[in-house]
């Protein structure tokens, strides 16, 4: 029997999962098609203008599919398995189950006009008709803009219901589970709050085309990027969650400083919604504004760097090393390695001077390029395998067969993220324009480079997705997971409460559930 809705938070989070990697593979297409039109510099302006509409319509789906759907998902399945993993729950699965279909099935609408907008939808490139490939009146592209406006709408709810969710099943003793805290905050929290600055930017163009309510362009651009930059940190900051519960368990310690990591969210939450201002660098901005950008940049930064303290002091101090031969463990220091080396390209971009240079190049699209493949996707996929171990039991762990696929897999992924977000940054630097499909010859090397770079990603994803894919299909459990060997499985919560600074004098409360002396007897029923 066919499950209308799911019935545990588990299920949920799987669910919001299942969204996020069905709206990947169909970006990632995209992604893929788009580059292999970049490999020609279309200097032939009859050639390049007869492109350029498939090409701006792939990198606003590509766009748009990213930041307003598989962003989302990502960051409220996680958001889901956090109050799993802590004890907390999901109470509104209905409620939930309806939104998560509003979510991923309004844009599609969207989608089927061929908007050539970019997903950043700018005034007023955005309210003219000759902007959409299908849509040409304006209550066929004003119907467009409100199936956004639905699925900014579903977003909203979504994250206030498992918010409101996680505030009614909190622990009645102690404090929050730091991996739901951050969870609460940043998928919750974060979302509602910024989220409607979109929803209403998408609801005043509907109201521009069904109307004729007027735009003013720099009110919305400003409304856009209050939402627009805050989006990012929905599931990086939200991974620091998952990560502040899963590399500690590999480190087979607890987290060096949980005082760091609970007051580094007050950081975090209050400057990710400040720093947006710095989208507007090649606007012209009065000099106080300018002052303003560069130490809310810098304060949002070192939010992220304390991150990075804790979790490298974490690792450091492990008792017998980081146990990075399990997929999970790997997959999360893989988030973790590369989240630092994506932020290094970032060092640049808070100063007024030199970000004027290289704000609408291609050194910005390989930055961001780079925290998305690195800390959400890696960062998210450590979450994910984390949940099908949840979800198959401790019974069975991963095969010899998904341990190869997943090791080749986020290896490969890694590499050619390095080589294809590196390249971007120093063609950037050099001068080559982002967003555009006719560019200046000397510059084709680097393109070149940029698509064998997503081509090794491309097959990378394959090889990761297999084993993900069929588990959550359920039709891939023998072939992908196997028996466990051992024969006492412990489960434990490790709580580090009131941490002094140096982290090693931490007042340290474990709590341990072993589940059974022996596993033989379901292992011998299982075969």
């Amino acid at each position: 029997m066919v499950k209308l809705y799911p019935k545990t938070s588990l299920g949920m989070g799987l669910l919001y999962i299942s969204g996020a990697i069905s709206w990947l593979v169909a970006m990632g297409i995209a992604a893929l098609w788009f580059r292999t039109i970049l490999l020609n510099p279309h200097t032939n302006p009859k050639v390049g203008y007869a492109i350029s509409p498939l090409y701006y319509f792939l990198v606003t789906f590509h766009g748009m599919s990213a930041m307003y759907i598989i962003v989302d998902d990502l960051a409220l399945g996680i958001f889901a398995y956090a109050l799993y993993k802590s004890g907390m729950s999901i109470v509104h699965f209905k409620t939930l189950t309806v939104l998560f279909w509003i979510l991923n099935l309004a844009p599609i609408v969207t989608f089927a006009g061929g908007p050539i907008t970019g997903w950043y939808m700018y005034p007023p490139l955005a309210l003219q008709t000759g902007s959409w490939l299908v849509y040409h009146t304006n209550a066929l592209i004003g119907l467009a803009y409100f199936f956004l406006f639905l699925n900014a709408l579903a977003v909203i709810l979504s994250s206030l219901v498992m918010f409101i969710d996680a505030i009614k099943t909190r622990p009645k003793e102690g404090k929050i589970p730091i991996f739901a805290a951050y969870a609460m905050m940043f998928a919750g929290a974060l979302i509602f709050l910024t989220e409607p600055a979109l929803a209403a930017g998408e609801l005043w163009y509907t109201l521009y085309f069904w109307a004729g309510v007027s735009v003013n362009p720099l009110t919305w651009v400003v409304l856009f990027w209050f939402f627009g930059h805050p989006v990012v940190y929905y599931v990086p900051f939200t991974v620091f969650g998952g990560l502040y519960a899963l590399i500690p368990q590999y480190a087979g310690r607890p987290l060096y400083s949980e005082r760091w990591a609970r007051w580094n969210i007050i950081l975090l939450f209050t400057f990710s919604m400040l720093a947006w201002v710095h989208h507007l660098q090649t606007f012209p901005l009065p000099v106080y504004i300018r002052a303003f950008i560069t130490p809310t940049t810098l304060i949002l930064a070192a939010g992220s760097g304390l991150t990075v303290l804790n979790l490298a002091l974490t690792i450091f101090y492990s008792p017998k090393g980081y146990n990075y031969k399990d997929p999970v463990g790997f997959a999360a220091l893989i988030a973790y390695i590369g989240f630092i080396l994506a932020g290094l390209q970032a060092l640049i971009l808070p100063i007024n001077i030199t970000n004027i240079i290289v704000h609408n190049t291609y050194y910005v699209v390989g930055h961001f390029h780079l925290m998305i493949w690195t800390i959400i996707l890696v960062g998210s996929i450590a979450i994910i395998l984390d949940m099908l171990r949840s979800k198959v039991g401790a019974t069975l762990d991963f095969s010899s067969l998904s341990r190869g696929l997943l090791y080749a897999g986020l290896s490969m992924w890694t590499v050619g993220a390095f080589i294809t977000g590196y390249t971007m940054s120093v063609a950037g630097y050099l001068g080559l324009i982002r967003r555009w499909d006719a560019y200046p010859v000397q510059f084709q090397p680097y393109m070149d480079i940029m698509t064998y770079g997503a081509i090794i990603m491309g097959a990378s994803f394959v090889f990761i997705a297999l084993p993900i894919v069929f588990t959550l299909l359920r039709v891939g459990i023998p072939i992908f997971w196997t028996p466990t060997t051992g024969v006492t499985t412990p489960s434990t919560i490790t709580m580090n409460i009131n941490s002094p600074k140096g982290g090693s004098g931490s007042i340290i409360k474990e709590i341990k559930e072993t589940k059974g002396n022996t596993l033989d007897n379901k292992i011998t029923k299982l075969k």
